[in-house]
């Protein structure tokens, strides 16, 4: 990674994942997103977030963990919340929103990383290059101004911020979409115009969610009843995720235990949208959610308003059948969230030195915190981070084939990604810890 990838990386983190979402607000109105969504009978899963909302913050060091910084210094001086006790937020309708659709958000966002494309989804300038960003299933697209030449140089160059150097070369070359796929045998496309970047393993998913934005595709917020009561009940916000079950979380966690809604009366299986919209200017934050589930036919009403914490004059929850839908207003005073207003930047931060060989690697690596996922098909093995790995870097290498990547942010990702020489190959996992680097795991694939 180059020098400054770290701090980006960071900058990204906090842009995207489960605290900084916490940071963002807007005034949402129509969910655009959905006009994205290809109507299917098989689980669908989104998640959703406006970029831009930066520009109504305050000017804030992007290495805080729960705040997204605008570096524009010509915008006067906005109002921020500090959500930085967000874990100790006991609201269901809160934490849905910000800790599952953030830890999708976060992941989605590594796509562009692995395609040389990181530099679209810039924290200190959020309204430049990627200003929406969401997930469609297993296809991610950024919307806003793209800059098709410097993409187009990008993606020919080969970028080096995540899977090693990579070179794309055109694939078809549209009146709207330019569509790319990479050099080497390896299964990422990528679909860049001036109004939008889509990424997907798949060529048919990019181009099935590209007719779908044009209108050429049916959209399930057309077409299938239940995705239009999700959307139209509680699909705009700051922040959304949302699902048709039965979901499969799993792939966005470390554990798979962690991946469980933080709410009994919602479950992956079931058919959910929630979001959360933050007012600053009134200290107040929204949650809004919409499930289809039998746990609604199931209960009543009292047990689920408690269940969600519904309660007092700013919240409401209604049911019809397996449909609920819920609504509730915090004052600053109800949580622990402050709105601070900033009069100034404050100086850059710079974690603690610590002393040398103050972690040592046993300390530092539990015992089998990496599990390999070898796919045969597409020629790569995932390096899945199954615990908690507290490292400075962790380094994933292909022995063979000399494809490489790292990371100096393990607790934002949770798996790496290499690829393999066809004739076989040995994948080396090496973490580094006070400048020390060390092997902890290793194995052949034939």
């Amino acid at each position: 990674m180059s020098p400054h990838t770290r701090r980006r990386f960071l900058a990204l983190g906090a842009a995207t994942t489960v605290g900084a979402l916490a940071g963002c607000w807007g005034t949402t109105e129509t969910a655009t997103y959905a006009d994205w969504l290809p109507a299917t009978d098989d689980p669908m899963l989104t998640a959703y977030i406006d970029l831009t909302f930066s520009q109504k913050t305050s000017k804030i060091d992007p290495l805080l963990p729960l705040i997204l910084p605008s570096s524009d210094d010509s915008n006067p001086p906005g109002i921020a919340p500090d959500l930085s006790a967000l874990d100790r937020i006991d609201e269901p309708l809160l934490k849905l929103p910000l800790q599952t659709g953030g830890q999708v958000i976060g992941v989605s966002a590594i796509s562009f990383a692995a395609s040389g494309l990181t530099y679209l989804i810039d924290a200190a300038q959020p309204t430049q290059g990627v200003t929406e960003l969401f997930r469609v299933n297993d296809t991610v697209v950024g919307t806003g101004d793209i800059d098709v030449t410097k993409a187009d140089e990008s993606l020919r160059a080969g970028g080096t911020d995540f899977l090693g150097e990579i070179r794309f070369e055109v694939v078809t070359d549209g009146d709207e979409y330019t569509l790319y796929e990479p050099k080497p045998d390896v299964s990422q496309f990528v679909a860049v115009s001036e109004s939008s970047v889509v990424l997907s393993e798949s060529r048919t998913n990019v181009e099935t969610v590209i007719d779908t934005g044009q209108g050429d595709h049916d959209r399930a917020v057309e077409q299938q009843n239940t995705v239009e009561w999700l959307v139209d009940t509680a699909g705009t916000g700051d922040v959304v995720v949302g699902w048709l079950g039965p979901a499969d979380l799993d792939g966005y966690y470390w554990r798979s235990s962690d991946a469980d809604p933080p709410t009994a009366v919602v479950s992956q299986r079931d058919d959910v949208c929630s979001s959360v919209t933050f007012s600053p200017e009134d200290k107040r934050i929204t949650a809004d959610l919409a499930l289809r589930s039998d746990t609604v036919s199931q209960s009543t009403t009292g047990r689920l308003k408690t269940q969600l914490g519904i309660a007092g004059a700013d919240a409401s929850l209604s049911t019809d059948g397996d449909r609920l839908s819920a609504t509730s207003t915090y004052a600053d005073s109800d949580l622990d969230i402050d709105f601070v207003r900033q009069t100034a930047t404050p100086e850059e931060t710079t974690a603690p030195e610590r002393p040398p060989g103050s972690r040592s690697k046993p300390d530092a690596i539990p015992d089998n915190a990496f599990e390999f996922s070898y796919k045969e098909e597409k020629g790569t093995v995932r390096v899945n981070f199954v615990k908690a790995v507290e490292a400075d870097e962790v380094t994933v290498r292909a022995v063979n084939s000399g494809s490489e990547t790292s990371t100096t942010t393990p607790g934002v990702v949770s798996y790496l990604t290499v690829y393999l020489a066809s004739d076989g190959d040995e994948v080396v996992v090496t973490v580094t810890v006070d400048g020390v680097s060390t092997e902890v795991a290793r194995k052949q694939f034939a």
